[in-house]
C-alpha cells in the first residue's frame, strides 16, 4: 500500500493511504495532539459507489495498515500519528500514486511532504535578492 504524507499551506497534516481511484482514504492528527482520525470520501475522478461498498474499502484499507504496522486492527488506533506518517513512500510517483487536491488551489491543497519537514523560509539578502534558507 503506498503512503503519502502531504502538508497544507496552513501546516495541516495528512497521511493519504493507498492510490488513486474511486475513493480517497486518508487521516489526520487529532487537534488534542493524541491519536488520529480516519477520514474517506469519494475521489473527484472515481466511480459512484455504494455506502456498504465505502465501508467495505474502509475496512479493507485500515487492514492493510495495520499489516504494515505489524499490529493486531484492534491496537491501530494506539499507534502515534508519527508512526505512520514515517511510513511516508520517498517517490511520490511510486506505483502511479500522487496525493492530489480535490480543488485546483493551492491554499487548499496538500503537496507531498517529507515527516518532520518544515517550509523553507526566505530571507531578504543583499540587494534585495532573496535566498532560502535550509531545511530545519
Amino acid at each position: 500500500m503506498i503512503v503519502t504524507h502531504t502538508r497544507n499551506a496552513e501546516g495541516q497534516c495528512r497521511v493519504y493511504l493507498g492510490g488513486k481511484g474511486s475513493l480517497e482514504c486518508w487521516i489526520e492528527p487529532k487537534a488534542d495532539g493524541r491519536g488520529w482520525s480516519f477520514h474517506i470520501d469519494s475521489a473527484v475522478t472515481g466511480n459512484v459507489l455504494t455506502a456498504d461498498d465505502e465501508r467495505a474499502w474502509a475496512v479493507h484499507m485500515l487492514f492493510a495498515l495495520a499489516r504494515m504496522l505489524e499490529r493486531p486492527p484492534g491496537e491501530l488506533a494506539d499507534v502515534p500519528f508519527e508512526c505512520i506518517a514515517a511510513l511516508h513512500s520517498q517517490d511520490p510517483y511510486a506505483n502511479r500514486r500522487v496525493a492530489a487536491p480535490r480543488r485546483r488551489v493551492i491554499e487548499n491543497g496538500y503537496m507531498a511532504t517529507v515527516p518532520c519537514s518544515t517550509r523553507p523560509a526566505s530571507t531578504s539578502g543583499k540587494d534585495g535578492q532573496f535566498t532560502r534558507r535550509q531545511y530545519r
